[in-house]
């Protein structure tokens, strides 16, 4: 798996470009959708899910665009009249590692500025944002970084910049009028979690003003099936599988859901506190009862998280419409 990632694979994709981010069965969908136009990574995160999906294969970029421009343009006349999901690159791969080698991100950025009517998001660990910083950005597109703890980061997020530098990557682009987003996934309950992750939490707000931020994502660590014996092959010195698991209703190894929506819960309040109370929080991949647990709602399904996220959009774009917005 290693010797993929260094590795650059130019396919054709002989199936659907644009599909449903795949969710586990009882959890609160999000109704988010993803471009498979990379998969793989040239990072090596010890314990992320890819490795268990694409095993030892080389980075794939499918370079068939005309076809994915195609199948855009029909999903966007499916949309008519209909809600607008969220649209991203970021599930299958890193949205902008290899971007310097595909300046892809500037075609996205062009096709996308039509589309106001739906949210792309480009979702990263890096801080290749060259190719972003020389574009005009366009109101509807969403720049977001992973995010962990300090020691989580540095232990298991091999050949990932710091999360200091993630966060000044992101400040550059705030001030160049770019929208973020962040995501605390994994979050790892290890002794001292709280302290460390109040810290991100907090240079996060002194890097970027929450009123940029359109959404923060969190979800607590997991494995597929198998994922904690692949794990334990390929980082035999990393604590992270030895942790107290239980086999939840889709099959994944999850910590115990007390402890999971304490994790949860505890960070939710940090990002209330910090960040003013405004900035929209969702979960990732969890269940309607860790949603209760931790940010006291249920959303009414897939719908209700999209019109959530959808008003933060509209107030977002309301203030910079008006005088000195």
């Amino acid at each position: 798996m290693g010797e993929g990632k260094r590795h650059v694979l130019l396919a054709r994709q002989r199936g659907r470009f644009v599909k449903p981010c795949p969710c586990s069965p009882g959890v609160v969908g999000c109704g988010y959708m993803i471009i498979d136009q990379i998969r793989g990574c040239p990072l090596d995160c010890s314990y992320c899910l890819l490795q268990g999906y694409f095993g030892a294969a080389p980075v794939t970029v499918f370079v068939n665009l005309d076809g994915l421009w195609r199948e855009l343009e029909s999903f966007v006349r499916r949309l008519a009249g209909k809600r607008r999901p969220r649209i991203g690159t970021g599930e299958f791969g890193d949205s902008l590692a290899l971007d310097p080698l595909t300046g892809l991100t500037a075609d996205f950025l062009s096709y996308f500025r039509r589309q106001p009517g739906l949210v792309f998001e480009l979702k990263t660990k890096t801080v290749e944002i060259e190719g972003l910083l020389g574009l005009d950005p366009p109101e509807n597109v969403v720049v977001a970084w992973s995010l962990n703890a300090p020691s989580v980061a540095e232990a298991e997020e091999h050949g990932a910049p710091t999360v200091g530098d993630r966060l000044q990557a992101a400040a550059r682009l705030q001030k160049k009028g770019y929208g973020l987003g962040f995501h605390f996934d994994p979050l790892v309950d290890f002794p001292g979690w709280e302290e460390e992750y109040e810290e991100v939490v907090d240079r996060l707000f002194r890097c970027v003003p929450a009123q940029s931020v359109r959404w923060i994502s969190l979800g607590a660590l997991r494995f597929p099936p198998g994922g904690r014996r692949l794990m334990e092959t390929r980082f035999p010195d990393s604590p992270l599988p030895a942790g107290e698991f239980v086999v939840g209703l889709d099959g994944k190894d999850r910590y115990f859901r007390p402890r999971r929506v304490r994790l949860l819960r505890t960070v939710a309040e940090q990002i209330r506190r910090r960040g003013g109370g405004d900035v929209p929080l969702y979960l990732c991949m969890e269940t309607p009862a860790a949603w209760k647990g931790s940010l006291k709602k249920i959303p009414g399904g897939k719908a209700s998280l999209e019109r959530s996220l959808s008003s933060r959009e509209r107030e977002i774009r309301g203030r910079s419409d008006r005088p000195g917005g």
